[in-house]
């Protein structure tokens, strides 16, 4: 339903503020479906697939149309107190708003608890407001009775409501066991039926004690990090802020590794496994998996809540368990005692009986990517980063414990020379030595366990094959004039590249008029720009000829414009925010919305044109010009079912020996190597101190220990272990890959001590805003003079508040080093939601004779400095409250 046409003419006329109400309810669905949006899990290791979202929000809240994900009634209740802040304190605006809701959405009064305290519906004047404005009595805005359908999302509202209101250390722990349940659960008994169980529980036993601190090591490192504690960062924006663009770099070539490995096996386990459970050949299984999978990934549904993925991690633990239980009632003692090792009882070294012990046992393990995942939901609700770190540490101890209890239980009833030839997953023998009962739970456990393993590295390669492949974004926007700034940033992390605000000035004759800031090297230069029809950035350079455009691509194409809006496509290869008025937006985007509607009716009027093979053509070319990029990001997936049904045809699949190789070439390094640099590059740069520091963690020689046994886990595997050229080569390529980059790090430094400056405004109730001088997350003195009209205040401190931001002219801070560090100057404001957005202010930095300039919000409110050894001066100054 149209919100033009909730309110009456009758309305309307009894004075009712009726274009207000719509205004007001399309804000409130607009942020509420972008919060919906961003509480969803993102298998996604960069920004890029975000920003598109983002984008794609602010495009559809510029022209005034549906947002990418519409929200429910469930949604608007469940973050009332989220979009509280723009409903203002008006009875008859607050009585129009339930009013429109109604008109719009069926909920009982009991239903909705949080519309009712945030429109004030138990206060007087509303309810008066109410009985005047529509002749009968506030009680009828609800609905007395819920249909079936509507009961049970109801229903499903509240157990995810309860779910997510659960301390955030049960938060942390469940979502740490929901994404790192790993499908290598299924093949561990096969890989370790030579070893035996007893020697394989003190492997897992030792490699989780391993996990359990690189775990922690992770995260701490996300503990320490700003822009994680504000929702605003990924794992990848992680490695950049402290390892740099190679530690970037290295990061998505083994996560690369690694997913197109697990997708490689999941294909094969949930094929081979339901082949064998129906009589459909697993080759047409794994065909059926790559359609199911484009499917979703065309229609953009690979993203789940936490209450969906905690559910199915449930039911897959009920389900082994349960499998566990039943393979203990066939427990042998010969089984269980088994144990064959190199060396002992006189046996030979066998490199072959290895090849998948520690790969396999490895994969258990691959939690530490999705912990920034679970910091984004935490954090928030625990900025100290503690349940974090417990819950982090609470959720792998327990999926050790689950692989303990699985491999004793499996093991031990199965012969290891019935077990050891198996291609496919544990589940098949272990039905024989069961019964049918196996083949029925087991056929859920594989859709459930393997199919979740399917959607996250599906999701993980496609979102990889989108950053492989970027996208020019060409949203059609509308700007309000002189109401708000279009912010341009490259996608590139290099200092040389220049930033753009595109601001609307209005009309000039015929053409309009815009603003441009340009932010580049040091420098801020204010352009005016005018547009007929379009505009490419490279006029700029007869302006500022010494501009680094390369790699940069801008167009502007004006479609409308009038004294108060212009309406423009902006093609670019930056990324895009809008900074300004968000109401003023939504007005602008009304009045054009109904200028488009009245063109659309006399548009359809018009007798359309026949169609042709021409034209029909011409749109078949368009669409594949369209989704271009969707064929690409989709090509690592093609590769994977191709290499899928060249393994069944060569009779060479095995699920068990895939995921041994990913686990030695990719968890070596996602898992062990990287989360021991994170950490100790973000004890150098972090901004911010956890509430818990692992004693263990302190320690130069254990952190330098696990960094060498993942490398010689790889030397070992290339040099004895494996045989195959292909592998033996890889695994070598990695581990001299991972030592350069190291190296690389520390002389580019990744490792060098960052100084940070910090202006945060608070938001919240009791809010504060002040200065913070912080190195290394500890405080550090500084000299500091604010500057108001009454004079100029002189703190010798590290952190200093302010009475008011509107107040303050000017901020000075003289820094003094001994060393050579790196500088970080933060100005951000702290929403009413936890979420973080930029704050307005230019920055001058004067160093060595030389002084630079920086519009801060060009650059989303961070600057990054070196800090050569000696004295700096900046000033903070124009702040924008």
């Amino acid at each position: 339903m149209s919100t033009d046409k909730l309110i009456s003419r009758e309305e309307v006329l009894a004075g009712l503020p009726a274009r207000r109400a719509n205004t007001l309810l399309f804000l409130i669905e607009s942020r509420t479906a972008h919060i919906a949006a961003q509480s969803r899990l993102e298998f996604s290791l960069t920004d890029s697939a975000a920003e598109e979202r983002d984008l794609a929000f602010l495009e559809a809240f510029a022209l005034g149309q549906t947002p990418p994900l519409r929200p429910t009634i469930q949604h608007l209740e469940r973050y009332a107190y989220q979009w509280q802040s723009l409903v203002p304190e008006n009875p008859r605006l607050k009585a129009a708003l339930l009013h429109t809701l109604s008109q719009k959405y069926n909920f009982t009064s009991k239903a909705v608890p949080n519309i009712h305290a945030v429109l004030g519906l138990a206060q007087k004047d509303v309810q008066q407001t109410y009985r005047k404005l529509y002749h009968r009595g506030l009680s009828n805005a609800f609905t007395p009775r819920l249909s079936l359908t509507e009961q049970i999302r109801w229903g499903a509202a509240a157990i995810a409501q309860k779910l997510e209101s659960l301390p955030p250390f049960w938060i942390a722990s469940l979502i740490t066991v929901s994404l790192g349940l790993p499908q290598a659960f299924l093949a561990l008994p096969i890989a370790v039926a030579q070893v035996g169980p007893l020697a394989t529980l003190a492997l897992v036993v030792a490699l989780g004690l391993i996990n359990i601190l690189t775990m922690a090591c992770m995260a701490e490192a996300i503990g320490r990090s700003g822009d994680f504690r504000y929702g605003n960062a990924f794992i990848k924006q992680l490695a950049i802020n402290y390892l740099g663009n190679t530690g970037s770099f290295i990061l998505s070539l083994a996560v690369g590794i690694r997913v197109f490995l697990i997708a490689l096996a999941c294909y094969l386990g949930l094929s081979i496994t339901m082949a064998n459970f129906t009589s459909i050949p697993a080759p047409v299984w794994a065909a059926l998996l790559f359609s199911a999978g484009l499917y979703m990934l065309s229609q953009k549904s690979l993203n789940f809540t936490v209450t969906v993925m905690v559910i199915l991690a449930g039911v897959n633990i009920s389900l082994l368990l349960f499998l566990s239980l039943l393979a203990f009632t066939h427990l042998q003692l010969d089984n269980l005692l088994y144990v064959n090792l190199p060396f002992l009882n006189g046996n030979s070294f066998e490199a072959g009986m290895l090849r998948q012990v520690f790969g396999v046992t490895l994969m258990l393990y691959f939690g530490h990517v999705y912990v920034g995942e679970c910091a984004k939901l935490v954090l928030p609700r625990d900025a100290s980063a503690k349940s974090l770190i417990w819950g982090s540490i609470a959720g792998t101890a327990f999926l050790t414990f689950l692989f303990c209890i699985w491999v004793l239980a499996v093991n031990g009833a199965i012969a290891p020379q019935v077990i050891s030839t198996e291609s496919g997953t544990v589940l098949e023998p272990l039905a024989q030595q069961i019964g049918p009962i196996v083949k029925i739970l087991g056929a859920f456990l594989v859709t459930f366990l393997l199919g979740m393993a399917w959607i996250r590295s599906s999701s993980l390669l496609f979102n990889l094959g989108r950053e492989w492949f970027p996208s020019r974004p060409q949203p059609v926007l509308i700007m309000p004039a002189k109401q708000g700034r279009l912010i341009l940033q490259p996608r590139r992390n290099f200092s040389n590249c220049p930033s753009f605000g595109l601001t609307y000035l209005g009309l000039e004759g015929t053409q309009a008029k815009f603003d441009l800031d340009v932010q580049s090297g040091g420098k801020i230069n204010h352009l005016e720009i005018t547009l007929k029809e379009s505009w490419e950035i490279q006029e700029v350079l007869v302006q500022l000829p010494s501009l680094n455009l390369r790699g940069i691509y801008l167009t502007l194409e004006l479609h409308s414009a009038n004294q108060e809006r212009a309406q423009l496509k902006v093609s670019s290869s930056m990324t895009l925010t809008y900074e300004g008025n968000m109401e003023m937006l939504a007005n602008a985007s009304n009045n054009s919305r109904q200028r488009q509607s009245q063109t659309s009716r006399l548009a359809k009027l018009k007798p359309a044109k026949p169609s042709t093979l021409a034209s029909w053509t011409k749109r078949v070319w368009a669409l594949l010009l369209k989704e271009y990029r969707f064929l690409l990001s989709i090509s690592p997936l093609v590769l994977v079912l191709v290499l899928t049904e060249s393994l069944f045809l060569a009779g060479k699949q095995s699920f068990t020996n895939v995921l041994g190789f990913a686990g030695v070439l990719g968890n070596s390094l996602v898992g062990g190597i990287f989360p021991i640099l994170l950490l100790v590059s973000s004890r150098r740069k972090g901004e911010l101190v956890p509430g818990v520091v692992l004693k263990l963690l302190n320690h130069k020689f254990l952190l330098a220990g696990i960094y060498c046994l993942f490398f010689a886990t790889l030397l070992l595997h290339g040099l004895l272990i494996w045989e195959n050229p292909v592998a033996r080569t890889s695994a070598l390529s990695i581990a001299a890959l991972s030592l350069g980059a190291t190296l690389i790090m520390g002389h580019t430094g990744a490792f060098t001590p960052r100084t940070v400056l910090e202006l945060r405004e608070e938001q919240q109730e009791g809010g504060r805003t002040f200065f913070k001088i912080t190195a290394g997350g500890q405080p550090k003195i500084a000299q500091v003079r604010l500057g108001y009209a009454e004079g100029e205040q002189c703190y010798q401190a590290s952190t200093v508040e302010i009475p008011s931001l509107s107040s303050l002219h000017y901020a000075s801070f003289e820094l003094a080093t001994r060393r050579i560090e790196e500088l970080r100057v933060w100005a951000h404001r702290e929403k009413t939601n936890g979420s973080s957005e930029s704050l307005p202010a230019l920055l001058e930095v004067h160093r060595r004779n030389k002084t630079m300039q920086f519009d801060l919000e060009l650059s989303g409110g961070k600057v990054m400095l070196p800090l050569s050894m000696g004295k700096c001066y900046l000033k903070l100054y124009h702040f924008c409250s």
